[in-house]
């Protein structure tokens, strides 16, 4: 438990200094660069992208084994009606108050630091479940 407070901590840090860095400098690029490498270079590591790994397909195979067409259409819908909303909000002019789009709903979210911060913090464990998962999968099987 200590653990997951000190990275949560550090995460938080990380976040905070990212969020305050000038947008589309030298210094943003390599800070928003740096965890992507990381978690690819883990990731890759673990052995998430490696076809060898018996353990890692058969897990994700169980995983999707009962999905079809009718479990996934729920979120074929919401992703379509999304992309619909952004097509007519930028048909609009991308500006439009009635009809918001992606982008000017992120710009109202990324006003503030703080804001900022939590987006950087979510994107960042968005980034870390996967490795998470990944290392649950290999350590539980060798205990």
């Amino acid at each position: 438990m200590k653990r997951v407070i000190i990275t949560l901590g550090l995460l938080t840090a990380y976040a905070w200094v990212t969020a305050g860095v000038a947008p589309f400098s030298s210094l943003s690029y390599f800070l928003i660069a740096t965890p992507c490498v990381a978690f690819v270079t883990a990731y890759v590591r673990m052995g998430g992208l490696s076809n060898n790994h018996v353990e890692v397909s058969e897990h994700f195979q169980r995983k999707a084994g009962g999905a079809d067409l009718l479990t996934v259409a729920p979120w074929v819908a919401l992703l379509t009606a999304a992309v619909i909303l952004e097509v007519v909000g930028l048909l609009l002019g991308g500006r439009s108050t009635s009809v918001p789009t992606l982008s000017t709903s992120v710009d109202h979210l990324l006003a503030d630091r703080w804001e900022r911060c939590l987006l950087c913090l979510a994107w960042l464990l968005a980034g870390i479940l996967p490795l998470r998962r990944l290392w649950n999968l290999f350590h539980v099987r060798d205990s």
